[in-house]
């Protein structure tokens, strides 16, 4: 095996288009463990947990394990406050459904995992189309919280953050899972939880126009009637 990719490695596996992309991708370059993780925040759109567990049989992984962490305590995020509405992608307001500190909590809940199993390797898929509104998207964060991460640790370590897509645009990803084969009507992206897709929020204009992008119409259904045609 390359000395560039890992033997064993964890995945945070969310039950959505990217990080399900991420598992064909570490299987394709044959990372022979790999153990999945979905976190269960108390997060309006967590049907998508049961997408992860799913997903992880079928791309290969070892096992996968749900981590609860609530963060309806904390809300300020119509993803963890049902008294606030999910913003249309119209509205401009994406912004509005940023969970604060969350893919910082989820890394590190990941880590800790880790540790106890003896994995070093954790994966995550945050994408380029996401910085604008989601900052804990960088590589830079991701290079500050592995230092921290390490630094941590119960024993001398170094944790690795892999991010392979950081630097991708969502379009390149799902080409990606194309080539690969992943099953992207299993996954769900949905900001309110609802299957049919509502079609209207952030998740699901960014999920549309990438398929598009490529040529393909999406195998999930929508709750709006959607024109797969190039622009």
């Amino acid at each position: 095996m390359s000395k560039e990719h890992p033997e064993k490695a964890l995945l945070l596996l969310s039950g959505g288009m990217d990080s399900t992309t991420l598992l064909w991708w570490m299987r394709a370059r044959d990372i022979e463990t790999i153990h999945t993780v979905g976190i269960d925040y108390g997060q309006r759109h967590r049907i998508e947990l049961e997408f992860s567990a799913v997903l992880s049989k079928q791309g290969g992984g070892t096992d996968h394990r749900v981590i609860e962490l609530d963060m309806t305590q904390i809300g300020g995020s119509p993803l963890t406050s049902d008294g606030l509405n999910v913003p249309t992608a119209a509205a401009g307001r994406q912004i509005d459904t940023v969970v604060p500190y969350r893919n910082m909590l989820f890394v590190t809940a990941a880590a800790a995992y880790g540790e106890t199993i003896g994995v070093s390797d954790l994966f995550i898929s945050p994408v380029k189309d996401d910085y604008s509104a989601y900052r804990d998207c960088r590589r830079a964060f991701y290079d500050a919280l592995e230092t921290a991460l390490s630094l941590g640790a119960t024993r001398e370590a170094q944790v690795r953050i892999h991010t392979p897509f950081v630097e991708c645009p969502k379009t390149e990803v799902i080409a990606e899972g194309l080539r690969l084969g992943v099953p992207y009507g299993q996954t769900h992206t949905c900001y309110n939880g609802t299957r049919p897709a509502c079609g209207r929020c952030d998740a699901c204009i960014e999920r549309i126009n990438a398929f598009i992008e490529n040529g393909q119409r999406d195998p999930i259904d929508y709750a709006v009637e959607v024109d797969w045609r190039m622009p």
